[in-house]
Parts: C-alpha cells; structure tokens; sequence
C-alpha cells in the first residue's frame, strides 16, 4: 500500500491573503435540536451571547445580538432538513457585561478547563487528561482549503500559548504540532516562534492528500507504544477555540470558512457567524465567472454537494466550494490497482464496488476516486451520498 500523493492542482490556486469579515448577515439561524428547550429567561430580543436553548449536556448561544422573528422550518444541516430559530441580526453587538480576560491560561487548573469545554460544546471527542500524549494537526483535510493556514499564520502565538498551557495544565508528556513541507511560510512561522516552547515538538511531514484524516496522520506519527499511552488529537481551529473560551469564559460565535472552486475569481478565507446561510455567504463574497457549478461543502475531493443554499454554516463546516460540474463519463475499470495502494486504510474499493469485501473502515476521503484513471466514482459504493 502506498497511500502517499500529493494534490498539485491546489498549489495553483490564486487565494487572497487577508481573512475577510463576513459578520453581516440579516438572519442568524439556531437549529432547535430535539431534547433542548427554549430559555425560559429570553425575550425576543437578545444579546450577543445570550443563552437561547437549554440541553442536558450543553447549551447553545446566540452569535449575535437581534431579534427572534420566527422559527424557521426551511433550513439544512448537511442537506437534513431542520427547525431553526431565526434572529434578526441588529449588527450592535451589544453584550451585558464584557467580561476581564484571564491573564494566565496556564493557571487554570484541569477541572475548570474541562468544565468550559464541555460548556461551549466546542470539541467532538472531549480531552483525556489520563492521555500521554497531545497531537495538533496543522494539516488541511482538503488541499484546497486554507483555513489551517490563515489560523496558523495569523494566531500563531495564541495557539503556541494554549498548546504550552495544555502541557501544564494536562501534564503530557509528548506533545507533537504537525504541518507539511508544502507551505513553506507556515514552516517558517512556527520554525520562528516554537523555540520559546521547548515541549512541543514540531513535525514538518512530506506533503501528502489524506494526512489532514486523523487516522492516517496518527498512524503515521505515532508509534506503537504511544498509541498504548493513549493521546488526545486536536486541530489549529479547536486550540484557537480552547484559547477564546479559556480567556474570556464565552461561547464561540464564529469561524472560519475557505471559500473557493473553479467557478469563482479568487479563493477566499472568510470569517463568518455560525448560522449563516450558505447562500447568503455566496451572494455577498463570490467573484462567480462561471454559472454552471455545484456547491460542494467541506472539501472539493470528499464533499458534499448541497442540494440548497439554505444549509447553514455550523462548528463542523470547513469550506464551501463553486466547481462546475465534471461531465466526463465513467469509463470500464482498466484493473491498474491505483484505488487500491493509494487507499490510506488498505481497502480494495473494486471488490466493494462488486459487493464484495469490508467497507466499515472507510474514512471516506475520496482518494479512490480521485486517482481512478476511468474516472469511476466509488463513492456511489462506499455509502457517501457525495457526488
């Protein structure tokens, strides 16, 4: 198996250099998940960071101050339909109480670090503080994002700062910031600041589609024995997130997005609220010079196309992309083996296109399909409702 290529394409890209603010939606939308209830304590008008559902486990903010006009039965989370409550954005900002920023994040101790990220909701897997060993990945899961780099190269000092903190606060004992050799200025900017860090480790790793997928990175990284230790793996957007809840005890309200495709003048990195609509991103920041395209979300090469623009932008979405349609055809397998050794976990997706062998440890990444010289999209077979 030789899973290791490397997306040149991506490199030729043409990408603006500066984040682009784009907080001024008209409309926020918070999906009402079930089990969650409406705070008793809200009127309809709310301040930003207003608590607007309860839940057992955690509980869900307002990104902006506004008004609740409605709920919302036309909204989409990953093309699933759900209820949301509309808030009028009033673009003031305003908040009860700008609460002092905590001057040291490393005196924090374990309990109350945990505590603030359960509270804000803000990590899939939560922290193992029994783990030895803490993983960052610096790395894009596609090539055709920048969110990991515009983090890297404009917060640098926080993220070096809260990784250090986790040390302390977590007493591991190897910690590892991983990035490729394919950017050479975000080598350069951490080559630059980590020396003040002595207990994190850099690794700068050969450039390679699928290492941005924790399970390849780990497994690549990690050697049998700190698999035993246990670790914890965490991404530059989840650190700079850890940093703003450790300072300032408040919910995230928003992220960064990669705006980009074929279709559009130029790539982009937008920072966006979280409940914005996907079409109202696309209306206000897309240079379009081509009409006929898909939007394809979280990653050009193991996207989603979105069937409507009224997905909303959540905690987990990375990137939304404008790429015209391929219209070649699926030619007869060729038997060249290439979805086979560039598969990362070893899976044979010929026998699964035939029904044949285990899918169950498919991560999904796309790289079959994207190598196959017929152009035959496995995806179809390996359960993705990708296109």
């Amino acid at each position: 198996m030789n899973d290791s290529f490397e997306v040149t394409q991506a490199k030729k890209i043409k990408v603006n250099e500066n984040i682009i603010n784009y907080l001024n939606s008209d409309y926020i939308y918070i999906p009402l998940i079930k089990g969650m209830k409406l705070h008793k304590g809200n009127e309809l008008s709310l301040l930003k960071n207003d608590l607007v559902l309860k839940g057992s486990e955690y509980d869900i903010y307002t990104p902006v101050s506004g008004t609740i006009k409605a709920i919302d039965e036309d909204i989409y989370i990953n093309n699933e339909p759900i209820k949301a409550i509309a808030i009028e954005n009033n673009f003031k900002e305003e908040v009860k109480t700008l609460k002092s920023a905590t001057k040291y994040i490393d005196d924090l101790d374990p309990k109350k670090v945990l505590e603030l990220i359960d509270k804000y909701n803000i990590l899939n897997i939560p922290i193992n503080p029994k783990a030895k060993t803490l993983v960052i990945s610096g790395i894009e899961v596609d090539p055709f994002e920048r969110n990991n780099t515009f983090i890297i190269n404009n917060y640098s000092s926080k993220i070096l700062e809260t990784i250090d903190a986790l040390i302390n606060i977590f007493h591991f004992e190897k910690t590892y910031f991983c990035v490729t050799d394919s950017n050479s200025e975000v080598v350069y900017n951490l080559t630059s600041n980590i020396g003040t860090y002595p207990n994190i480790s850099l690794k700068v790793l050969n450039n390679s589609y699928t290492l941005g997928f924790e399970s390849v990175l780990i497994n690549k990284l990690l050697t049998k024995k700190e698999l035993k230790w246990k670790y914890n793996y965490l991404t530059c957007e989840d650190v700079l997130n850890i940093y703003r809840i450790l300072k300032r005890d408040n919910p995230i309200s928003e992220k960064l997005i990669t705006l980009g495709g074929n279709a559009l003048e130029e790539t982009k990195v937008l920072q966006v609220k979280l409940g914005t609509k996907v079409g109202d991103i696309i209306k206000n920041n897309a240079e379009i010079i081509s009409d006929k395209y898909l939007v394809v979300q979280n990653g050009l090469i193991n996207g989603t196309v979105l069937k409507e623009l009224n997905n909303i932008v959540t905690m987990d979405t990375r990137s939304i992309f404008l790429n015209t349609k391929d219209t070649r055809k699926e030619k007869k397998c060729i038997n060249c083996g290439l979805c086979m050794f560039k598969c990362p976990v070893g899976l044979n997706p010929k026998l699964i296109k035939m029904g044949k062998g285990d899918k169950s440890k498919c991560i999904h990444c796309g790289a079959c399909t994207y190598v196959c010289p017929s152009l035959i999209n496995f995806k179809k077979y390996l359960g993705e409702e990708h296109e």
